[in-house]
């Protein structure tokens, strides 16, 4: 090494320190403090979430050997047709402002949602190339512990996780987040080979699921499994059949509340599992030039706590979507979910699987009633994201440190390990 190279990195050792440091702790934020203080708490997820993803950007930045050129990564994943698609979803939701009947509301909503987005998009953007595994490894922790408060706190007060309402719930977001958060924690353990380890988390969460019995948080978390099994043997195919049959979906949802009404009529029984579709039904019948434009960003939400839809109103990600932002809104995120799915599958064989999983949790859940609009289940998604761009920076060190022999006379081996980030 010259002494000029020396010096350079005895310069640049405080700094990659420093940033070293602050990735650090923005994990921990995002990986352990959310997930366990939610157990407890609805606030801390969006006091937390924007420290964490600072800490993570900042820190980024700070390691100048390390450090990428975010902009210009970010352009390009923009460029890209998943990032048209969602750029095209955003700019139509942002649109349907100048038709909401609560333009206020609605406004401030779409300013904190769009904001908690952009951070985390900057975030997964500003990630070093080769990110520590040591971070990686934060993730399972965090899952695992929260799982674990949520088994103490349905044994210790089953009352308090029985209630009904996940939005008011505390116990119910808790588990929703660890039930999406597994899957990038189960994929960390993955790339080690710590197969043993992942399954005892994945026990622990499905027990916390059961304990706390929320039908919505078993059944995707059943999903994920299935579909975890059959990305696993061909990833690729799973995701384009997965990419097909969400985004078609999401784009023909109304047209089954139709069907079901006209075939069944008056048999369709209140408080049975298809009581939702003559009121859906009704609503398309009724909407007319809405159909195409959509009622506006955030409208049903308000519409649910004014008591505007009947009490058999559907709700989830598939009404919400047509009812608020249309055919067009519809569209972009049927083209949305279906190139995610597709690009998923794409991945390394290693994260695929639990990619896809996570994205399959992440549709069935909000199929299932979960309100996409919220806030809280928006920023929890965003968390995902970052965690799994997160694992697959790290996956770096399953490569071998190249080593070339020279077998002259003694010349010896040289293996150039210093570009190789330390562990």
């Amino acid at each position: 090494m010259t002494t000029k190279e020396r010096r350079d990195r005895d310069f640049s050792d405080p700094a990659s320190d420093a940033g070293a440091l602050l990735l650090r702790l923005g994990v921990i934020v995002l990986a352990i403090l959310i997930p366990c203080v939610s157990v407890i708490s609805r606030r801390p997820l969006f006091v937390l979430t924007p420290i964490g993803m600072l800490l993570v950007i900042i820190g980024s930045r700070l390691e100048p050997m390390r450090r990428t050129r975010t902009i210009p990564r970010l352009c390009r994943a923009c460029l890209s047709p998943l990032g048209l698609a969602t750029l095209l979803f955003v700019v139509w939701a942002g649109l349907s402002l100048a038709w909401t009947p609560f333009p206020a509301l609605a406004t401030d909503r779409f300013l904190k949602t769009a904001g908690t987005v952009l951070l985390a998009v900057f975030a997964m953007g500003s990630l070093p190339n080769r990110v520590r595994v040591s971070n990686a490894n934060l993730l399972p922790i965090g899952v695992a512990a929260a799982a674990l408060a949520i088994i103490a706190v349905a044994i210790v007060a089953p009352a308090i996780a029985r209630a009904e309402e996940v939005d008011t719930n505390t116990i119910h977001r808790a588990l929703i987040g660890v039930v999406v958060l597994v899957w990038p924690a189960l994929g960390a353990l993955a790339i080690r080979e710590r197969m043993a380890l992942a399954g005892a988390i994945a026990i622990v969460v499905a027990a916390a699921a059961v304990a706390v019995w929320l039908p919505s948080a078993l059944t995707a978390l059943i999903l994920a499994i299935l579909t975890f099994t059959s990305g696993f043997s061909n990833p690729a195919r799973t995701g384009k059949v997965l990419g097909w049959v969400s985004g078609a979906l999401i784009f023909a949802a109304p047209v089954f509340p139709l069907i079901v009404t006209f075939a069944l009529g008056g048999r369709i029984l209140a408080n049975g599992m298809l009581d939702v579709f003559p009121e859906w039904a009704g609503i398309i019948k009724s909407d007319g030039l809405h159909l195409l434009t959509g009622h506006g960003f955030d409208t049903s939400v308000r519409a649910y706590a004014l008591g505007r839809f009947d009490a058999h109103a559907p709700q989830g990600l598939l009404f919400e979507l047509w009812y608020e932002l249309g055919v067009i809104g519809a569209g972009a995120a049927a083209a949305l979910s279906y190139l995610a799915f597709s690009i998923a599958g794409r991945a390394s064989h290693s994260i695929a699987p639990f990619l896809l999983a996570a994205l399959t949790c992440v549709v069935a859940l909000g199929s299932a009633g979960q309100a996409i609009a919220q806030l809280w289940w928006l920023t929890l998604i965003c968390i995902a994201a970052v965690s799994f761009a997160l694992v697959i920076r790290s996956q770096h060190h399953l490569g071998r440190v190249s080593a070339s022999v020279v077998g002259a006379a003694g010349t010896g081996l040289n293996t150039p390990i210093a570009n190789q980030p330390p562990l």
